[in-house]
């Protein structure tokens, strides 16, 4: 049977696989791709658990743990052996293995040669049953990516087993290994496999058997798609024709509402504004019509093409009418119960009456976009753009204090992140065979200098609040009472620390 688009995919990564496998001396594979190929990695590693066309009889394990500090990952990374290992008891008794592997996460300690030695136990213990070891490094964060690579490259030094191998994803968009790249290490490859994740689903779009003009549509759609992302606006124009065509003849207003805000987007990435916004305006036009036919999705393509086209207007500078048009939007986001982007419409209608500097009809935006916040369980207001709205509305306040807020921000980012390559230097000094207490220690030294880092800081932006005006201090209060304490320092969308000024800092 033939294979699939995902499938072939599948096949052509188990063969780059086994290529890297047959290098002996080779121990770490550093797979870069672009980011829409991540979930066919994982799938990849994932299918490596039965049989196919398109597996290589090796195990892969994933760990998505996050990176904090060396001594933490390790501790985390034992921990997810273990519980992976337990869920598939069941799976290994029906193969007729063994399921009596002995190994306590807590009784070794939290170094990367634990870890290390916690695969090679486990890679012993059933060495008969499969074929290389494979630990498929992806973390959800990394807090230091120096220090990340500082640990992948001690457990390369522990002198892995040829069976034993690393798989680390890397991003061509946004790369986070370079450290490991220039440490110019023998048993560290470097690959770059041809996958797309577009690619794989305009083909699969295409092999898919769905008659009739749906069909023919999705596919039509699929490649126009692909072809915003890697050609020029005048090519995704040329090829929107033939899909507006199509959909005019069907009368599908809402499809056409969709083609022409792919083309808008194509513009817009050129600096083509002004094409942009006209585009946007011409979608708008086809949108209204979809919703006065009581479309489901009406009332939302309309506020779409109002995001578009005032995005359009604030790249070219025109922050005024950007704001009539985040007006619009925000009229029509509460319209439809939307509180998400009603609060976002808000806040950038804010920020653009802000740039024009009518300060009040910034702050009155603020004050709608905060009404919207309130009707947020207060876990959830932090997820969306209210962080940012605070700062924009001090900001257009009191632009030097804010100025300095921020530098609190990046000194409090600095310390931060000494604190914790203090911990990494006292981890290695004690070295592999730590003891619990001392890694304790460590760590409760790590965690107190922290808590002093935050308090110290938690104060220099209380005496600056405390030297404000009574409006600055009353929106800071009401930001605080919306947003909990951890705003704006200590929360990922609240104060932005320069980064020029913590690159100095830190060096």
């Amino acid at each position: 049977m033939a294979l699939n688009s995902v499938e072939r995919r599948l096949a052509y990564l188990c063969g780059e696989w086994v290529r890297f496998r047959e290098n002996k001396t080779a121990r770490l594979l550093i797979w870069q791709v672009p980011e829409n190929a991540f979930r066919l990695m994982e799938a990849f590693v994932e299918a490596q658990k039965s049989e196919s066309d398109y597996t290589s009889g090796d195990l892969f394990i994933l760990f998505k743990t996050p990176y904090e500090h060396s001594l933490q990952y390790s501790r985390a990374l034992k921990e997810a052996l273990r519980a992976q290992y337990d869920a598939s008891r069941e799976g290994l008794m029906a193969e007729g293995l063994p399921v009596d592997w002995n190994f306590d996460p807590a009784a070794s300690p939290g170094t990367t040669a634990a870890f290390v030695a916690a695969l090679r136990s486990f890679g012993s213990k059933y060495h008969r049953s499969i074929g290389h070891l494979v630990s498929v490094l992806m973390p959800i964060a990394i807090s230091d990516e120096t220090a990340f690579a500082d640990w992948v490259l001690r457990a390369l030094a522990l002198d892995l087993p040829e069976r034993m191998r690393i798989l680390l994803i890397e991003s061509l968009e946004h790369p986070r290994f370079q450290r490991l790249l220039d440490a110019d290490h023998p048993r560290i490859v470097l690959s770059r496999p041809q996958v797309d994740g577009l690619t794989v689903a305009q083909e699969t779009f295409a092999q898919e058997s769905i008659q009739g003009p749906a069909g023919v549509f999705r596919n039509q759609l699929i490649g126009l798609m692909a072809l915003t992302e890697k050609g020029t606006a005048d090519q995704v124009k040329a090829k929107a024709k033939d899909a507006l065509a199509y959909v005019r003849r069907q009368q599908w207003l809402d499809q056409e509402v969709v083609v022409r805000m792919l083309v808008a987007g194509a513009l817009l990435k050129e600096n083509r504004h002004d094409e942009a916004a006209q585009v946007y305006c011409g979608a708008r036009q086809v949108a209204q019509r979809v919703a006065e036919q009581n479309h489901p999705a009406g009332n939302k393509l309309v506020l779409q093409t109002w995001f578009g086209e005032a995005g359009a207007h604030l790249a070219k500078g025109d922050a005024e009418t950007a704001g009539h048009c985040y007006d619009q939007a925000a009229v029509l986001a509460q319209r439809d119960r939307n509180v998400i982007l009603g609060i976002e419409a808000f806040r950038m209608g804010a920020y653009c009456r802000a740039r024009t500097g009518d300060i009040d009809g910034a702050l009155e935006r603020g004050r709608c976009a905060y009404a919207l916040g309130e009707q947020l369980k207060p876990e959830v207001r932090g997820m969306t753009t209210l962080p940012l709205t605070g700062i924009d509305l001090l900001r257009a306040l009191d632009p030097e204090r804010v100025g300095h807020m921020e530098r609190v921000k990046a000194e409090l980012q600095v310390r931060s992140s000494l604190a914790r390559k203090a911990l990494e230097e006292r981890a290695q000094t004690v070295g592999e065979t730590t003891t619990a207490e001392a890694e304790s220690a460590i760590e409760q030294a790590y965690l107190t200098a922290i808590d002093d880092i935050k308090a110290e800081s938690e104060a220099r932006l209380d005496r600056l609040v405390a030297g404000a005006d009574e409006t600055f201090r009353s929106l800071f209060a009401r930001s605080r009472e919306l947003l909990g304490n951890d705003w704006p320092l200590f929360s990922e969308l609240g104060l932005m620390a320069p980064a020029a000024e913590q690159q100095v800092k830190a060096a």
